[in-house]
Formats: structure tokens, sequence, C-alpha cells
């Protein structure tokens, strides 16, 4: 079990941990739910980071590609109206293919999920995750 205290650490088993971000990232969190959405770019700016915000994953390809050179990682849900987070994965991989990806699902993880997972080319964070976990 984890707690937050007041100077943005994260009491652990192993400790006090910082949440502190390296190098103010710019991330692309990407969320068909609009709580999802909010709570994540807390975290993230509350942490260091700036984010971008997608409603889905056609609308992640959009903003990736507008913001390309300013993006450092993508944070994507898995089960998306429009296109899902493994479709959009291969679009923006295409427009810059060593942006780091990391998949966030509440559901089990399809095989291609699971395959780009143990191939190290994307982390996957379960739903409902919690600030240390991100």
């Amino acid at each position: 079990m984890t707690e937050a205290n007041s100077r943005n650490q994260v009491v652990s088993d192993q400790g006090f941990t910082e949440l502190k971000l390296e190098g103010n990232p710019t991330i692309l969190v990407v969320d068909d739910e609009e709580l999802m959405r909010e709570v994540t770019t807390i975290m993230i700016e509350e942490n260091g980071g700036e984010s971008i915000v997608a409603i889905d994953g056609l609308d992640a390809v959009e903003k990736f590609a507008e913001n390309v050179d300013e993006i450092d990682c993508v944070l994507m849900d898995f089960s998306m109206p429009q296109m899902n987070g493994y479709e959009a994965y291969l679009e923006i991989k295409k427009i810059k293919p060593d942006v780091g990806v990391v998949m966030v699902s509440g559901l089990k993880m399809i095989p291609e999920v699971v395959e780009l997972k143990n191939k190290g080319e994307i982390e996957f964070i379960s739903k409902p995750f919690h600030e240390v976990e991100l």
C-alpha cells in the first residue's frame, strides 16, 4: 500500500519515493473517459510534466502529428471509440517510431498488446492506477 504525503512523495514498503518526473516531459494523455483524463493530467502536472489531452484514438493521432516535436510519451487507453489504442499506436509509431507509449486499460490485454509489451515496445498499466504507478 502507498500513501502520498504533502511533500509530493509516496510512502511505500521501500520508504519515501519521489514522484517528480525528470526533464519536464510532455505527455499525450488519451482516454475517452473525461474523469480519467482529468485525474491523469493532474497527476502529471503536479509532478513536473506537461499534458496534451486527446479524447479518442483519432484525436490522439491528430494531436500527436500537430505536436510531434513536443511530445515525449503517450499514455493511452486501449478501449476507445473511433480508433482503439492499438490502432492509434500503429499510426503514432508511423509518425515517430521512437516515441514511448504506455497503454492503459481496465480490460484484459489483447494478444497484439501482450506481444508489444513482451517485446518491450510499450509499457502497460492496469486501471485503476495510483500516482506512483504512473
